[in-house]
Order: structure tokens, then C-alpha cells, then sequence
């Protein structure tokens, strides 16, 4: 895949995924280069000294997961979503709230794009992609 322009407006995924990796790049040299990262103390004393209070993570993981279904997809039935589906948003739900990624644009409402079935005794509802899931949904 190409690089993005650098004039495109950067999006927040973008963002998000860049800085992951320049975060996991910072790590690994820092793992890597141990004996030059203290030579370089003397030079950016700020840098290298013990921090104000002492860690207490360990460890620590980073997932960075994009393309996942949204909740709408499966196990969040919203019939009256599916009902206003194409239609405006409601002044009730916008109204005194600055939404930045929209601004100066129409919001409309974004229903479900697949039905959703009952399934089990018990009538979970999920989405009907879920048919594997749906047959033990009672032991869930």
C-alpha cells in the first residue's frame, strides 16, 4: 500500500496507528541500545533520570485492533435505529454537543445492515452472521 499524501487530513485511525508503532519502535531500541541510552544521560540529563514515583506496571500490552464489527452488527438490536435508518439525526441527541469529525455536515442515522434472529429457549437476540453462535447461545 502507498504512503498517504502528506497534505491528506490525517484521521484518527491514522493517528492512532502510527503512533503505536512509534511507540513499540521507542521500546525496542530502548531494549536494544541500553548502553548508549545511559551514555546519552550525560548529554540530556532530563531525560534518562529515575521518575517521580516509581512504576507499577510490569508489563504492558498495546492492541491495536481496526476493522471488528461494530455492536450494531452483533448483539445490540436497535429496532428504532433500523426504523430512522437514512433519516436525520434528531435535534434531541445532537443538540448542545460539538461532534468534530461532522462538523457543518447532515448527520443521519445508520441502522443495522443485517437482521437479527432469536436463537436458544431463552430468545437471544443476535445477529443472523451469528448462526454458529446462535446454536449454543443457551450455554453461553
Amino acid at each position: 500500500m502507498p504512503p498517504a499524501p502528506l497534505h491528506s487530513p490525517l484521521t484518527r485511525r491514522t493517528f492512532l496507528g502510527r503512533t503505536s508503532r512509534g511507540l513499540g519502535a521507542l521500546a525496542f531500541g530502548s531494549l536494544m541500545q541500553r548502553a548508549q541510552l545511559h551514555a546519552a544521560a550525560d548529554k540530556w540529563p532530563g531525560v534518562i533520570n529515575p521518575p517521580a514515583f516509581p512504576p507499577k506496571a510490569k508489563r504492558v500490552i498495546w492492541l491495536t485492533m481496526a476493522g471488528g464489527p461494530s455492536h450494531l452488527e452483533t448483539f445490540d438490536f436497535k429496532p428504532k435505529l433500523r426504523e430512522m435508518h437514512g433519516q436525520p439525526m434528531p435535534e434531541s441527541i445532537t443538540a448542545g454537543k460539538q461532534i468534530a469529525q461532522l462538523q457543518g455536515q447532515a448527520l443521519k442515522c445508520f441502522g443495522p445492515q443485517f437482521d437479527f434472529k432469536k436463537f436458544g429457549q431463552n430468545g437471544t437476540e443476535m445477529c443472523e452472521l451469528f448462526s454458529e453462535l446462535g446454536s449454543v447461545a443457551d450455554e453461553i
